[in-house]
C-alpha cells in the first residue's frame, strides 16, 4: 500500500495547532506506508496566485491547475488523506479519479463558524449569517458522501458530523496528539512548584492571542477574574502566553496588576513549571484544546469550562475542575490553592488520562485501522 498526504501548510512539531496534529498525522502515515506528503500553501505564497474562499466560507476556491498538479504527484497512492475542508476541491477530484480518500477534519467548521458569528454579533448574526451557516453544512454533507471517510478529533464531532451528513457516513476519532516538547519535559507534582504556597498563586493562560474565543478568555482573566482573586491573595500573578497577540490584548495586560502577557514566546516549559494552575474559561471555538492536552501531560492543574473540555471525556473532579461563570472561576481557584491534596490528585490523574488516551501509540493504531478500512471501501473494491 502506498499513502499520500496533501495538507494546506507544512506539519510542524511547534506551530499551530493543525500543524501540529498534521505533524504527528504525518509521523503515524509514514510508520504505516511509503508516503509522499504535499504541502499547497507555498503555492499561493507568490505572484498573483491566491487562495480564495467559495460562498461556504470554509472551502477554498482552488483553480484547476492546482487540483491536477496534486493529482498528478499522488497518481501512485492507494490511500489520500487530505488536510480539512479547506481542500474540498482536491478530496472530491481524487475520490472521483478513484482514490480511497479521507478527509481529516480538524473541526466541524460549520458549527465552529456559527459558534463565533453568535459570539460577535449574538441576535443579528443569525439573521446576518445563516445563508453561510447553511452552506458550510451542505459542504460538509456533500464531502463526507463522496470521500471514504473522515476523521474527527472527537466523538462530540462525529456525533456533530452525522447530523449533519447521516449516521451511515464513516468516521474515525483520531484523537488530537500532545505536542511533542511536553514529552521532552520532566512533569513536576504540583507540590513540588513555586506556586505551592497558597500566597504564591501562579495562574497560566495559553493560547493563539489572535484567535477571537482566545481573546474573550483572555478578557474575562484580565478583567474580572485575577481582580477578584488579588483581593484575597495580593501576590496573585497571571501569565498569559501565545502567538500572535492582539495590540488591545497587550496594552490591557500592561495595565493589570499582576498580568505578564509574553507573545510568541519560545518555550513554554518554564512558564508551565512556575504556574499552579491554568484557567480555560472559553465559550466557543472546535476541535479539541491543545492548550488542555499540554497541561495534562506535565501535571499542572486545570480548572475550565466546559467548552474548553469538550470532546476529551474528561470527568470533574477527578480530571478537572469545572467552572462556567468568573465567579466559578475564582471560587475554583481559591479551593484549589488552598488545597494540595487536590492539586495532586488532579495531576496524577490528567497525565494518565493523556497516557491512556492522547499517545503517539494510541494516535498511530486509531489511524491505522481506518485507513485499512478505507482501503477495503475504496471504488471499484468488492465489498
Amino acid at each position: 500500500m502506498k499513502i499520500a498526504h496533501v495538507l494546506y501548510e507544512p506539519p510542524l512539531a511547534n506551530g499551530s495547532g493543525a500543524q501540529l496534529r498534521n505533524h504527528a498525522i504525518n509521523r503515524c502515515l509514514a510508520q504505516l506506508a511509503p508516503l509522499t506528503s504535499i504541502v499547497v500553501q507555498p503555492w499561493f505564497t507568490t505572484g498573483d496566485h491566491r487562495l480564495e474562499r467559495r460562498k461556504t466560507a470554509i472551502e477554498a476556491a482552488l483553480p484547476p491547475w492546482a487540483v491536477e498538479r496534486v493529482a498528478q504527484q499522488v497518481a501512485g497512492a492507494d490511500v489520500v488523506v487530505v488536510d480539512g475542508i479547506l481542500l474540498a476541491d482536491i478530496a472530491r477530484h481524487l475520490s472521483e479519479a478513484g482514490h480511497a480518500v479521507i478527509v481529516d477534519m480538524h473541526n466541524v467548521e460549520s458549527a465552529l463558524l456559527r459558534e463565533i458569528d453568535l459570539a460577535r454579533r449574538t441576535r443579528l448574526a443569525a439573521l446576518w449569517r445563516a445563508g453561510t451557516w447553511r452552506r458550510a453544512a451542505e459542504a460538509e454533507r456533500d464531502i463526507a458522501r463522496k470521500v471514504c471517510g473522515l476523521w474527527v478529533c472527537s466523538q462530540a464531532d462525529r456525533q456533530r458530523l452525522q447530523a449533519i451528513a447521516g449516521p451511515d457516513i464513516f468516521t474515525s476519532v483520531i484523537p488530537n496528539p500532545v505536542p511533542p516538547w511536553c514529552s521532552t519535559v520532566q512533569a513536576s507534582s504540583p507540590a513540588a512548584r513555586r506556586g505551592a504556597d497558597r500566597d504564591a498563586m501562579r495562574l497560566l493562560f495559553v493560547g493563539h492571542l489572535g484567535y477571537r474565543p482566545n481573546i474573550h478568555a483572555a478578557r474575562r482573566l484580565m478583567r474580572h477574574i485575577l481582580p477578584a482573586l488579588r483581593q484575597d491573595l495580593p501576590d496573585a500573578r497571571l501569565d498569559l502566553c501565545g502567538r500572535a497577540p492582539r495590540k488591545s490584548l497587550i496594552r490591557l495586560a500592561a495595565r493589570t496588576p499582576g498580568a505578564r502577557l509574553t507573545g510568541d514566546p519560545k518555550d513554554l516549559a518554564p512558564f508551565y513549571a512556575e504556574a499552579t494552575m491554568t484557567l480555560i474559561p472559553l465559550t466557543e471555538g472546535g476541535g479539541t484544546r491543545l492548550k488542555v492536552l499540554e497541561a495534562l501531560q506535565l501535571g499542572l492543574p486545570v480548572i475550565a469550562s466546559a467548552k474548553a473540555v469538550e470532546g476529551l471525556d474528561l470527568t470533574h473532579g477527578e480530571h478537572f475542575l469545572r467552572a462556567e461563570s468568573d465567579s466559578d472561576f475564582i471560587r475554583a481557584a481559591a479551593r484549589l490553592a488552598a488545597n494540595p491534596a487536590l492539586r495532586e490528585s488532579l495531576s496524577r490523574a490528567g497525565r494518565r488520562h493523556i497516557a491512556e488516551g492522547h499517545s503517539h501509540d494510541v494516535l498511530c493504531a486509531a489511524i491505522a485501522h481506518s485507513i485499512e478500512a478505507c482501503h477495503d471501501r475504496r471504488p471499484g473494491t468488492a465489498a
